[in-house]
């Protein structure tokens, strides 16, 4: 897999329209690998938010198709996206 780096604000608009699959730097420094969307129609209706939230801009929240959950990454991490573009 080779990962390049994204920005913040492109992560967050590849999200909203496909499954990304991406890592970003955790504290220690290793590599945290997820696979991610914010595309209601790729995200289970029983994990569909409740009510109208806005998000902190601090992170860029995703449901993790992974771990069935939604997650965010801080703004303050390094994030990069996978060659996998059609995941």
């Amino acid at each position: 897999m080779i990962l390049t780096p994204i920005e913040h604000s492109e992560l967050r608009a590849e999200l909203k329209t496909r499954n990304v699959q991406f890592a970003f730097k955790k504290k220690d420094g290793t590599l945290r690998t997820a696979i991610g969307t914010t595309n209601l129609s790729n995200v289970p209706e029983e994990n569909h938010p409740k009510g109208i939230r806005q998000s902190s801009p601090m992170v860029v929240p995703y449901f993790d198709l992974e771990k069935e959950g939604w997650r965010s990454v801080s703004i303050t991490k390094e994030v990069f996206i996978s060659d996998n573009l059609d995941f």
